[in-house]
């Protein structure tokens, strides 16, 4: 289990080993903005990865797909949420995670 701290929201998270992040989160009552609810196609998830970018699981090609077709490029340092796995501590930044029922 590793601890995801989540900005602006101040957010700690608890990921399981090989869980993404964006699952975590929904387990634990909070909404990420997304629309194609994890199939890592709309890229609305991305997420800036502000320390612990070491502790970031391996980007799968679909992550890797649709960074490049979404931001133009595919940078460590921005990672969808949906397909981030994590390895150890990691503070991400993400407007607009909330939580559930909360507008």
């Amino acid at each position: 289990m590793s601890v995801v701290r989540v900005l602006p929201l101040g957010l700690d998270l608890e990921v399981a080993d090989g869980q993404p992040v964006m699952q975590a989160a929904h387990e634990a009552g909070y909404v990420w903005p997304t629309e194609c609810e994890m199939s890592a196609e709309c890229g609305l998830c991305v997420s800036i990865v502000r320390e612990g970018v070491e502790n970031c699981g391996p980007m799968p090609d679909e992550e890797q797909e649709t960074l490049q077709r979404t931001m133009g490029m595919v940078d460590p340092s921005r990672r969808l949420a949906c397909r981030l796995t994590v390895t150890g501590p990691v503070t991400l930044t993400k407007r607009g995670v909330r939580p559930e029922g909360e507008e």
